[in-house]
């Protein structure tokens, strides 16, 4: 009989808590934001609350045999709101009338949400654009004096996952706000979330029928050269081609597949039953164009195209460190350090994906663990190698060549195909991952082939 008990599920399936530590910092952390500086001041509040936010978090890990997602997110959050910020007197809320969402939802969301998802952008010190250019009518709340108007403030602080509508005192983040929503209206969303629906289920379905046909997704022992199901290829080819089928499916199951559950809240504002504030249709785009791929290469892959839903947790310590370093402006510098420290921490936290017992495990929680963490730690190599190739390139054919005419096309098709190379040799560690927890045996939408929605007859022959 199978074995579902919460237990098993944490210890074999998905970390999670165990222990009453692992909920202490989603005590705190909302106490520490309650209490004016009249009673606490920040550095009172500092030492009361971060070394037992940080302990509690320390023995919660040990209970669990390692970290889970929620808790090292938690621990951001802390350090964020803690020792990196002040919310109490750098933080304001961006409150929107009914004429200025009505207005906003007219328009379309153009550059400033290019900009915004712009991740770790050289250029944070530029000051925030003149108020000529921002809706006029919205107003911003400092921390709340009473305690009746600071819940509501504080509430909306914590499950502000991206920041919309709030300015943090981070440059590159609050001249974008307030942020357009990205569809003018639900309808609009509506049909987007059709057709991303659509290719999703489709390239899922596709990717997971193949995945049952190569043993090297659910056989630990394959390996990753190992000749196709399909072909006599092997070696940096079959790695190629199991690169590309992963990747795929972990774009369609994450680009793709969010309109689809996001589909719920809109209806509900759609009948009147939701306020905007709460309608995904009304918020900034959380995937922007895929063309900064290739104007942008990985830079453009991790800063504009893909989600930013933890860019500011864990790119402010880098920011604090780059201060601390007294890196300025547009150095690659401080470019370096904060995309070193903001991937450090990505990889950290994706950590928490890997249980303390996986079942088919053929290696050890910990090696899992860094190969997680490598495929994040990795990434600010190929972004800063990069930035050296454009440099070198620009100081020998000058700028306007590289981004005008017969050089600017060849470069937007070798961007394209670095990105490819890149992911094709990195993907193989989130592989490495998904194969050893049992990812592949399953499909993400059981019984989406098993009933046979969708069949591939050449890939079951």
């Amino acid at each position: 009989m199978v074995d579902f008990s919460y237990t098993y599920l944490v210890r074999h399936i998905v970390p999670g808590p165990q222990s009453f530590s692992y909920f202490v910092p989603h005590i705190l952390t909302p106490l520490s934001l309650l209490i004016p500086r009249t009673v606490l001041s920040r550095w009172q509040s500092i030492a009361i609350f971060l070394p037992v936010i940080l302990l509690s978090t320390l023995h919660a890990w040990v209970v669990m045999d390692g970290v889970d997602v929620i808790s090292v997110n938690a621990v951001l959050i802390a350090l964020l709101f803690l020792p990196l910020k002040d919310p109490h007197t750098q933080f304001k809320l961006i409150v929107r009338n009914v004429i200025e969402r009505s207005s906003l939802q007219q328009s379309a969301p153009g550059d400033a949400l290019q900009e915004e998802t712009a991740l770790l952008s050289p250029s944070d010190e530029a000051p925030p654009p003149s108020s000529p250019s921002k809706p006029a009518a919205h107003r911003t709340q400092a921390y709340p004096p009473t305690l009746r108007e600071r819940l509501p403030w504080v509430n909306m602080l914590l499950i502000s996952i991206r920041f919309n509508d709030w300015i943090i005192a981070i440059p590159s983040h609050d001249r974008t706000q307030p942020q357009p929503p990205a569809f003018q209206r639900r309808r609009q969303f509506f049909l987007q979330a059709l057709l991303s629906s659509v290719r999703g289920l489709l390239t899922i379905d596709l990717t997971h029928a193949y995945m049952t046909t190569d043993a090297y997704f659910t056989d630990p022992n394959i390996s990753l050269y190992s000749p196709l199901p399909f072909a006599p290829v092997s070696g940096v080819a079959a790695m190629g081609v199991r690169s590309l089928v992963l990747g795929a499916q972990i774009w369609a199951a994450l680009s793709q597949l969010f309109y689809f559950f996001a589909t719920l809240p809109v209806g509900l504002n759609a009948l009147g039953l939701l306020d905007d504030l709460w309608s995904p249709h009304t918020w900034g785009a959380y995937y922007g164009s895929a063309s900064a791929i290739f104007t942008h290469g990985l830079r453009g892959f991790w800063g504009k195209y893909w989600h930013q839903t933890m860019r500011i947790t864990t790119s402010a310590p880098g920011y604090a460190l780059a201060d601390v370093l007294g890196l300025k402006g547009r150095e690659w510098k401080r470019y370096a350090v904060i995309s070193i420290v903001a991937f450090g921490c990505s990889g950290v936290v994706h950590m928490g994906l890997v249980p303390a017992e996986p079942l088919w495990a053929t290696v050890s929680p910990n090696r899992l663990r860094l190969y997680m963490g490598l495929f994040f730690w990795v990434q600010p190599v190929g972004m800063l190698g990069e930035m050296l190739e454009e440099s070198l390139w620009t100081r020998s054919t000058g700028r306007e060549v590289w981004e005008r005419g017969w050089m600017y096309r060849v470069r937007l098709v070798g961007m394209g195909l670095s990105v490819i190379l890149w992911f094709t040799a990195c993907l193989p560690l989130i592989g490495e991952v998904g194969r050893q927890l049992g990812w592949f045996k399953f499909s993400i939408l059981p019984g989406l082939r098993g009933e046979g929605w969708i069949t591939w007859p050449i890939l079951q022959s």
